[in-house]
């Protein structure tokens, strides 16, 4: 506790700072290539959306390899600056036939956020999100996993480069008055092993090619994980294009947040 406690006021400067400021920037959302930084009217892709239909991993394998998709999108609500957004993850064991090829694990992430005003340095643009977000996986104990965040997510784009950093808050919970009760924290350890931060590179090529890295952890456990996303155009089609997915060590889904896994998936990503 005494350490979220720390964290907190820090954060909250830095969100009223970012508030403040935005107030008088001059500058609005101009188009962009990156969906996920775009602030028009309607749906918009919030995070990568995509159908893996094969993938492997160091545990799930053999039998037990895993179709993953992902959906996400984000509306901005009665032409403010306030969205909602909803993303959904799945872990599809589509080929365990003699298991009746059950989804392992679902992951729900709901999110309400407020989006600066983009300040206009040409040709750079900095903006910021501020918000509130849950994620869970729907189960009951002793395989309930869930956590409610604050965050603050800062984010530099120029021409093909969009960098942004989600800096995050848990909100405490009651610990369990014993082990498998419904009621109390699930998972008390999570940050130790997805730590307190995420850092996001995107790149675009002038031919169409998007690569994305995710760095997430924690220096003091030394735990965390990384990802690269890596797509390839289609010529037929404007809004799909084929990857690669790679990810290695902890939090790929809130039941393995505390195992470290490596995972490879090759399939298409819808918009970009």
């Amino acid at each position: 506790m005494a350490r979220y406690l720390q964290e907190m006021p820090h954060l909250m400067l830095t969100c009223l700072l970012i508030i403040l400021l935005s107030a008088t920037a001059a500058a609005d959302q101009l188009g962009t290539s990156f969906q996920t930084i775009h602030s028009g009217p309607g749906l918009s892709l919030h995070k990568e959306m995509f159908m893996l239909p094969v993938t492997w991993s160091n545990e799930y394998n053999g039998r037990m390899t895993e179709t993953v998709f992902q959906v996400s999108a984000k509306h901005r609500l009665f032409n403010t600056r306030l969205y909602f957004a909803y993303t959904q993850i799945s872990f599809w064991q589509a080929y365990d036939h003699n298991n009746s090829a059950p989804f392992r694990e679902t992951n729900y992430n709901p999110e309400l956020f407020y989006r600066t005003s983009l300040f206009n340095f040409r040709p750079e643009y900095i903006g910021a999100d501020i918000g509130f977000e849950h994620e869970s996986n729907g189960q009951k104990p002793p395989t309930s996993r869930s956590w409610n965040l604050i965050y603050f997510s800062p984010y530099y784009h120029q021409a093909n480069w969009l960098i942004y950093m989600k800096l995050r808050y848990r909100i405490p919970e009651k610990d369990k008055e014993f082990p498998g009760a419904a009621v109390g924290d699930d998972n008390p350890d999570i940050t130790d092993f997805l730590g307190y931060s995420d850092l996001h590179v995107q790149y675009r090529t002038r031919h169409g090619h998007s690569m994305h890295v995710t760095l997430r952890g924690n220096a003091r456990t030394k735990k965390g994980g990384v990802s690269l996303i890596y797509t390839i155009p289609v010529p037929t089609s404007e809004r799909s294009s084929l990857g690669f997915r790679v990810s290695h060590g902890y939090g790929e889904s809130l039941v393995d947040y505390n195992k470290s896994l490596t995972r490879v998936g090759v399939g298409v990503f819808f918009d970009r």
